[in-house]
C-alpha cells in the first residue's frame, strides 16, 4: 500500500485536501485528532505526562489542556517534551491504522509531518499551500479572531522553520486553482508511477 502525508500551516486548506481523498476513496488518518484521542486513551501517554508536568496535567481522566497549554506557552522545551512522547505512539497507532487499511493508497493528515519524523515512513508527501492574505482571511473567519491573532498563530508553528525536506507534490489553495483536479492529478500520478 502506498503511504502519503498530507501537511501545510494552519488554514492553508490541508483538512479539505483530505477530505477531498476520502471522497476519492482514500483512507486519511488525522494525525492531531488521533494524537489528542491518545492523549486521552493510552496509559502510555498519561503516565509520561503526568511523570513529566505532574497530577494536574489530567482532570477526572480527561487532558487538562489549559494547564498543559499553560505549561508549554512560549516554552519550546517543554514542547518538544510533549512532542517526544506524543509523537512516536500517533507514529505507531498510524502504522497499525495503514495495515488495516483496503485499497492501493492511504495518507495521513499532519502540521507536523516532517517534525513528527512521520515523513520517514511515508511514500511521498504533499504540502498545501495557500497566499498568507488568503490564509489570515480563513483564520479570521473560521476562529473569529483579529488579523493580528492569525499572524501569532501561523508564526508560532514552526513548519517553515522545520521544513527542511522537499514535498514530492504540492497542492495550491488559492481559491483559484481546483483542489479537485489538482489532487486527482496527484493520484492519478502515483497510481501510474506504481
Amino acid at each position: 500500500m502506498i503511504k502519503l502525508g498530507i501537511t501545510g500551516i494552519i488554514g492553508s486548506g490541508k483538512s479539505v485536501v483530505s477530505s477531498i481523498f476520502r471522497i476519492l476513496e482514500i483512507a486519511v488518518y488525522d494525525a492531531d485528532y488521533n494524537a489528542k484521542l491518545l492523549m486521552n486513551t493510552s496509559s502510555e501517554i498519561k503516565d509520561k505526562l503526568i511523570l513529566e508536568f505532574g497530577q494536574n496535567a489530567y482532570t477526572h481522566e480527561v487532558l487538562n489542556k489549559q494547564y498543559i497549554a499553560s505549561q508549554i506557552f512560549n516554552n519550546e522545551k517543554k514542547r518538544q517534551v510533549i512532542n517526544s512522547i506524543v509523537h512516536p505512539i500517533v507514529k505507531n497507532d498510524f502504522i497499525e491504522w495503514a495495515n488495516n487499511q483496503k485499497g492501493d493508497i492511504c495518507a495521513i493528515e499532519s502540521a507536523l509531518l516532517y517534525e513528527s519524523g512521520l515523513n520517514t515512513i511515508l511514500d511521498k508527501t504533499i504540502l498545501v499551500t495557500s497566499p498568507e492574505n488568503i490564509i489570515i482571511e480563513r483564520i479570521c473567519n473560521r476562529d473569529k479572531t483579529t488579523k493580528g491573532e492569525a499572524l501569532k498563530r501561523i508564526e508560532s508553528q514552526s513548519f517553515y522553520k522545520s521544513l527542511n525536506q522537499t514535498p514530492n507534490y504540492t497542492i495550491v489553495n488559492d481559491d483559484e486553482h481546483s483542489l479537485i483536479l489538482q489532487s486527482l492529478d496527484i493520484i492519478k500520478q502515483i497510481r501510474n508511477k506504481w
